[in-house]
């Protein structure tokens, strides 16, 4: 689609570039209802409103001699003012993750606790295991993976049903306890996933392929809650009621949902909205729940291609605007959607085969030897490109061309664009280092803690409100809830 704007011409330094070309209202003959235009020029009216007044800013201005909300989050420059969210950036490096194996699994019975008896005594209670860095009952999942997504880039992870995209995405967004062992380096902006689980967790968001909402609340409802949830504390934000109101009315604006605001989400069983915005209902939630990191796991299964691009270009909104770091995993993506993602990583039978710019994955499988059809997708491309039955070899490779997943990894384990991505981890780590990135992570989520400042006990809290604010904001939401269901069961 040549009018959206694609990832390379996502912001830096907080500027936007200019719209040459209008974007699309339309694909597939159905009409668009998000608009990356838009949704960015939405933003940036908002900056003046939800900034503090001038009384609290000093004379620290921008060029123009207004504040400017987008220079205080990337700048750090004011002490004072309404936080969304701040630059973290994620990179992996020798990513290899575990799990059991399914043939170890077996039906419990009455002699199951005495056999697991037996087998702890012959296996030494466990003190054994410690010196194996492997166990035999260990099953490879993920093999030996690198990557960095940079604040403000959108990674696309690609790959066929049971390769692995959900153990990466769930790894990456510190979903850890149901695999057996992790090995390598996972680093959000300096922050070990430990650390991040303990006190931070907010920074990181993952969202499965399901959409769990409250089917009696309306979307206004739904969006409020989460606002409410991350409300900051009233000596970092002056207005508080002019925030949520404020921002309530962004987040319905940039994602298309003012039409059905006051309609309930639904579900499966109670008709509210359609499954596209119902999705992006999710996308503006976690906007409002400001991570600095967003996992997107399959979202776009059930929905036709108009609907995927609307809800791909507000993914590219929230990124654009709040420079976050957003990994999505697509199924059948196309080209249209494709195109909004900055990088693309494939993956299969948990190898990882490419990790680099997406408009640079087809070229650097065809140098292998493997062809793209004219009318093929990149995505559809590169997902099946180990799939012997699927893919065009290029003649004169017939010998040569990679075969497997095993042999596709070889090869990218040896090329040049493994190598830079290497470079990439490394310079990640260094420029962390040396913006102490971690150190300003930590200082702008415990300021915004409410009541961090009379209590240190709050500050070492992984929740942004206190105990007494979040069960008034959830009886609150009970009450709704008990009230839209009541109404459901008089109309039924």
């Amino acid at each position: 689609m040549s009018g959206d704007i694609s990832a390379k011409d996502s912001p830096t330094n907080g500027v936007f570039p200019p719209i040459c070309e209008p974007e699309a209202s339309m694909s597939f003959g159905e009409p668009l209802h998000v608009s990356v235009t838009r949704g960015t020029s939405r933003f940036e009216s908002i900056q003046r409103s939800l900034s503090k007044q001038s009384s609290m800013v000093d004379e620290e201005t921008t060029a123009g001699g207004a504040f400017d909300l987008m220079t205080w989050l990337t700048g750090r420059q004011q002490q004072q003012g309404p936080p969304f969210s701040t630059r973290v950036g994620l990179a992996f490096d020798g990513l290899s993750v575990f799990g059991d194996n399914v043939r170890d699994r077996h039906i419990a019975t009455l002699a199951t606790p005495f056999w697991k008896l037996i087998k702890a005594a012959r296996n030494g209670f466990g003190v054994t295991e410690m010196f194996k860095k492997t166990p035999e009952e260990h099953r490879l999942l993920l093999n030996k993976m690198s990557g960095v997504v940079e604040a403000g880039e959108m990674l696309l992870v690609l790959g066929r049903p049971g390769s692995g995209c959900s153990t990466l995405l769930r790894v990456l967004g510190n979903r850890r306890k149901t695999y057996r062992q992790i090995d390598g380096n996972v680093s959000y902006g300096g922050l070990t996933p430990d650390e991040v689980d303990k006190r931070y967790r907010s920074q990181v968001a993952y969202c499965a392929e399901e959409d769990y909402h409250y089917a009696s609340l309306t979307v206004r409802q739904t969006l409020d809650f989460a606002i409410q949830c991350k409300m900051p504390s009233s000596s970092v934000l002056e207005d508080r009621a002019g925030y949520k109101a404020d921002f309530l009315d962004a987040l319905l604006d940039m994602y298309g949902l003012t039409g059905c605001a006051d309609t309930i989400v639904g579900n499966s069983e109670i008709r509210g909205v359609s499954g596209g915005e119902r999705k992006r209902v999710s996308i503006a939630e976690q906007m409002a729940a400001g991570a600095s990191v967003d996992i997107w796991d399959g979202s776009t299964r059930g929905l036709d291609s108009s609907t995927a691009l609307d809800y791909v270009r507000s993914l590219r909104i929230t990124t654009d605007v709040l420079h976050k770091s957003t990994i999505a995993s697509i199924y059948q993506a196309s080209d249209d959607i494709y195109k909004l993602f900055d990088k693309v990583m494939v993956i299969d039978n948990g190898r990882q085969l490419y990790f680099g710019p997406s408009n640079e994955a087809v070229a650097y499988f065809e140098a292998l030897g493997v062809q793209k059809p004219l009318r093929q997708t990149s995505s559809d491309f590169l997902t099946g490109i180990t799939q012997l039955n699927e893919r065009r070899v290029a003649p004169g490779f017939e010998d040569r061309v990679p075969r497997s997943a095993e042999d596709f990894e070889r090869v990218w384990q040896a090329s040049a664009q493994r190598t830079l991505v290497t470079q990439q981890v490394a310079e990640f780590e260094s420029q962390v280092q040396n913006d102490k990135r971690s150190t300003i992570i930590r200082e702008f989520v415990d300021r915004t803690k409410m009541g961090a400042g009379s209590s240190s006990l709050r500050k070492r809290s992984r929740y942004s409100t206190t105990f007494l604010y979040q069960t008034a904001q959830l009886l609150q939401r009970e009450m709704r809830v008990l009230w839209g269901s009541r109404v459901e069961h008089l109309l039924v």
